[in-house]
């Protein structure tokens, strides 16, 4: 049975679909101990309309230049018409600085903790 929109997350990013940081964000994905349907991923190259993307409950947005594009910022959750808002560190930085994964961590506990899902 389909999960209904307002019970997932949206991660959005950039390389979000394969090579290194693909890979990276298999294993952030698989931290989260997501319900199989509870995230969707979205590609920053495919361009990002926030008013296209509802229904969403979360909203993961990896790098501090996408979020502010919108006017978000690191830091916690930030309300945008309804949907929670987080911004993290992007999967580039991850990758060129690993001391940065302790804090994307930290903000993935975060979604896990919005939605319900074990934190460990």
């Amino acid at each position: 049975m389909a999960r209904k929109s307002a019970d997932r997350v949206l991660i959005f990013g950039r390389g979000v679909h394969g090579g290194p940081s693909g890979e990276l964000l298999s294993k952030m994905v698989a931290s989260l101990q997501a319900p199989q349907d509870g995230v969707t991923l979205f590609d920053a190259g495919d361009g990002f309309d926030p008013s296209r993307l509802k229904g969403f409950r979360v909203w993961v947005i990896l790098g501090e230049d996408l979020g502010a594009l919108h006017g978000w910022k690191r830091g916690g959750f930030q309300d945008w018409n309804g949907v929670r808002v987080i911004v993290t560190e992007s999967l580039e930085d991850l990758l060129q600085r690993p001391a940065l994964k302790r804090s994307a961590w930290e903000d993935l506990k975060l979604v896990m903790q919005e939605m319900g899902w074990k934190s460990p």
